[in-house]
C-alpha cells in the first residue's frame, strides 16, 4: 500500500511538569511528550484523524457521584460548557479516566465548581468508585487548521459524521471554519479523540500538533453510522493487525474499510473478524508479520450492527 502521507518534520520534545495558569489544582500534570506533523492533502477527499490529543490541566484522584468528579483547587466555571447566542455551542473540556476498567473512556464536562466537575452519560456502575483522572481542552477544527497552507475560503470543508448517521458539514474561512449556512462561527467544533472527519480540499496542507496519549482512549462506533475513526498514532501509519479492533466486531458482519489517500477515498481493502483475529476479504486469518496498513492521520470506514466501543491502546504501548 502506498503510503500518500508525507512528514515533513516530527519533532518530539520533552516538557517538566507545570501547572494551568488561573487554575491551583494540588496536582500536577505529568510531563507530556509532544510534537508537530505536517500533513499534504490531496485534491479531493481524505479521512483525516489527528494523532494527537490537548496536554491535561489537572490530573488526580477523584471520588465519583452521581454525574460528578470531586476535584480540588479548581476555579469555578473554569471548565464550564460553552454558550453562545451565535454559533452552535460545543464542549470545551473532557474528563478522561486514565485507569481500571474505564480507561480510556471520555466525558463531556458541563460546569465546575472548586470541588467538583459535572459531566454527561457517567454509568452508574461508577458511582462512588475512586478512579484517576485527567481533564484536557477538546481537540477542535481550529486546531485541525493551524499552520495550515493552501486552504481556500468557502470552498474547502470537512464533514462530520454524527451518530445517527447524519453529516455536518464546516467550511474553512478567514483562518478557523464557518457552519453550513456560511455565517455561524464554527472552529470550536470538537473532535473526538480516535474520531476522524473527511477533508475535501483543491490541495493543500495542514499541520497536526499537541500531546502524544499514553494511556488506552475509548471510540464510540454506531450503528447508524459509517464511522470514521483511527489510531492516535502522529510517528507514522498504522498496522492494520494492531487495530485490536477483532473482539468487538460480529464475526463475518461488522467489519471495516481502508479509504485511499489519493483524494478519491475508493476502498483498498476490507476487513471483517471471527470473533478473535482480523479477516482479510476474503475471511481468512491476516497471516503473521502482515503489513497491512493504514496512513498515518487517516483512519477506517467501521460498520457495526450494534452499538459498541473500540477499545484503542496507546500508539506507545508495543
Amino acid at each position: 500500500m502506498v503510503i500518500h502521507t508525507r512528514v515533513a518534520l516530527a519533532v518530539v520534545l520533552l516538557f517538566g511538569a507545570s501547572m494551568v495558569a488561573n487554575l491551583s489544582a494540588q496536582t500536577t500534570v505529568s510531563t507530556p511528550i509532544v510534537g508537530f506533523r505536517k500533513t499534504t492533502l490531496p485534491s479531493g477527499s481524505v479521512c483525516i484523524v489527528p494523532g494527537f490529543v490537548k496536554d491535561p490541566v489537572y490530573q488526580s484522584s477523584s471520588l465519583i457521584s452521581g454525574q460528578n468528579f470531586a476535584v480540588t483547587g479548581l476555579t469555578s466555571g473554569a471548565f464550564n460548557e460553552s454558550s453562545f447566542s451565535d454559533r452552535p455551542n460545543y464542549p470545551t473540556y473532557y474528563v478522561e479516566i486514565v485507569s481500571g476498567t474505564y480507561e480510556g473512556y471520555t466525558f463531556d464536562v458541563q460546569s465546575n465548581s472548586a470541588s467538583q466537575v459535572t459531566v454527561s452519560g457517567l454509568p452508574s456502575q461508577l458511582n462512588g468508585q475512586t478512579v484517576s483522572i485527567a481533564i484536557r481542552p477538546h481537540y477542535k477544527l481550529d486546531d485541525l487548521a493551524a499552520g495550515n497552507n493552501g486552504l481556500l475560503d468557502y470552498s474547502d470543508a470537512v464533514n462530520i459524521t454524527n451518530p445517527d448517521g447524519s453529516t455536518t458539514t464546516r467550511y474553512f474561512a478567514s483562518g478557523s471554519w464557518i457552519a453550513e449556512d456560511f455565517a455561524s462561527p464554527a472552529g470550536h467544533t470538537v473532535i473526538y479523540p480516535g474520531s476522524g472527519v473527511v477533508f475535501s480540499t483543491g490541495g493543500a496542507s495542514i499541520t497536526t500538533s499537541g500531546t502524544v496519549k499514553t494511556t488506552k482512549t475509548a471510540v464510540p462506533l454506531y450503528a447508524a453510522a459509517v464511522n470514521y475513526v483511527g489510531r492516535l498514532n502522529p510517528s507514522g501509519s498504522s498496522l492494520v493487525s494492531g487495530m485490536n479492533m477483532a473482539g468487538i466486531l460480529v464475526p463475518y458482519t461488522d467489519g471495516f474499510n481502508v479509504p485511499s489517500f489519493d483524494g478519491q477515498m475508493t476502498t483498498t481493502s476490507t476487513y471483517y473478524s471471527d470473533g478473535v483475529e482480523t479477516l482479510d476479504a476474503g475471511y481468512s486469518p491476516l497471516a503473521p508479520g502482515a503489513t497491512d496498513a493504514i496512513p498515518a492521520d487517516s483512519g477506517v470506514q467501521v460498520s457495526v450492527s450494534s452499538d459498541t466501543v473500540w477499545i484503542m491502546n496507546s500508539a506507545l504501548t508495543p
